[in-house]
């Protein structure tokens, strides 16, 4: 009699083998070309501004935390 291990082992390496399989033959995601920015072409596009005030509120259980420092920092002098 044959084990549920070896029997779980089959189907998942069958289905490792299958996931394989499908993303070699998918030829991938179409994304649109993007296209390439220099400084000698005008700018013609709305200027983005990112702002750290969509963060939500956080508690921080002490300072300095690792997430402390969401929305960025800024040194030099003022």
């Amino acid at each position: 009699m044959v084990g549920i291990g070896v029997v779980v082992t089959v189907i998942c390496v069958v289905m490792v083998v299958l996931c394989v399989v499908s993303m070699m033959l998918s030829s991938g995601p179409k994304y649109p070309k993007v296209q390439e920015y220099t400084l000698d072409q005008a700018w013609t596009r709305q200027p983005l501004l990112f702002s750290a005030t969509e963060i939500e509120p956080m508690a921080l259980p002490h300072h300095a935390g690792p997430t402390d420092t969401d929305g960025g920092s800024a040194s030099g002098k003022w």
